[in-house]
């Protein structure tokens, strides 16, 4: 075989994950981070001598209000903002606060929405801008290393509550890609599960999936997406292509090597050779098998920088 084949793993280039990850602050000037965060705060006590000073946690509600500014304000014990706002810079909010979605969703937006004062519905509004300024920051703590931030960040939303236009298969498996090529596979294949919510059928998005897991070095859950992506399209040539590559890497000991991938299970070359075999009729399992670049399709819009909110994928 030649090497041509792999350029499915390859299509990254040979440099790092963050060579092909976009600047969160691309998302964020779009965007409008609205949210809770936790911080520690400094709170001194005691006089003279016998002071001293300790760290108290303390829940901020925090809003953009420009593309490197933002108001921070202290939530009562009732969840509600209180005082006066404190601005803060971006660098500020990476460095001191961590944000907690779910106790936004569950405690801020319900008592603001029950005060019912025309700026506190709008403080409750979670929208597609706020997402993508979320989705922006995290990807901000990628970049300054923050993984563990960025991970429970990215995690919470998969899993938002909160329904707002744009919220559909789409979004969730376009941020999906964007996460696979930042090398965040695990957070890739929760926002590529979220978006089956939305749709069960998209041959595209379980390929999505399969080659997320592909690149996790799952071959067993990849193969399990293929098998979901061939039922839909048989003649898919992406899932074809992964489907060969499985075939194809069993027992190369020098390419499994070279290309960082562990061993492929017989089993699941068995069966990847099955499904070949039931879509063209024969396979002949030493031809030359090149690879293509990853296509757009139905449920992929392939891009990086800003997620625009639309009801079809792109063709790019």
């Amino acid at each position: 075989m030649q090497d041509e084949f792999f350029a499915l793993h390859l299509d990254a280039g040979d440099g790092d994950a963050a060579s092909v990850c976009p600047f969160g602050r691309d998302f964020m000037a779009d965007g409008r981070v609205r949210c809770v965060f936790s911080a520690l705060t400094p709170v001194k006590m005691g006089m003279g001598a016998s002071s001293r000073t300790h760290e108290s946690l303390t829940f901020r509600f925090v809003e953009q209000t420009g593309e490197d500014d933002f108001a921070s304000r202290l939530l009562s014990d009732r969840h509600l903002p209180i005082g006066e706002a404190e601005l803060i810079t971006l660098d500020e909010l990476v460095e001191d606060y961590t944000p907690e979605l779910a106790y936004f969703e569950e405690q801020v937006v319900p008592a603001l929405l029950g005060r019912g004062a025309p700026e506190d519905v709008l403080a409750a509004t979670v929208d597609a801008h706020a997402f993508n300024g979320l989705f922006g920051l995290g990807l901000v703590y990628l970049e300054h290393d923050e993984t563990a931030r960025a991970s429970a960040l990215f995690t919470d939303l998969a899993r938002i509550r909160a329904g707002f236009e744009g919220r559909d298969q789409f979004l969730f498996n376009d941020f999906g890609i964007i996460l696979r090529k930042c090398g965040r596979y695990d957070e890739a294949i929760a926002f590529f599960l979220r978006a089956l919510d939305f749709v069960s059928d998209d041959e595209n998005l379980f390929y999505n999936l399969a080659r997320a897991h592909y690149e996790n070095d799952d071959w067993t859950r990849s193969l399990d997406y293929l098998i979901q992506s061939h039922k839909f399209n048989p003649s898919l040539p992406v899932t074809k292509n992964l489907l060969a590559l499985m075939v194809g890497l069993e027992g190369d000991e020098r390419r499994l090597t070279r290309y960082h991938k562990p061993p492929v299970p017989p089993a699941v070359a068995a069966r990847a050779r099955q499904l070949l075999a039931a879509g063209s009729g024969r396979l002949k399992l030493d031809d030359t098998l090149v690879g293509r670049a990853v296509e757009p399709g139905r449920a992929r819009s392939g891009g990086v920088g800003l997620v625009e909110f639309k009801r079809h994928g792109s063709d790019e």
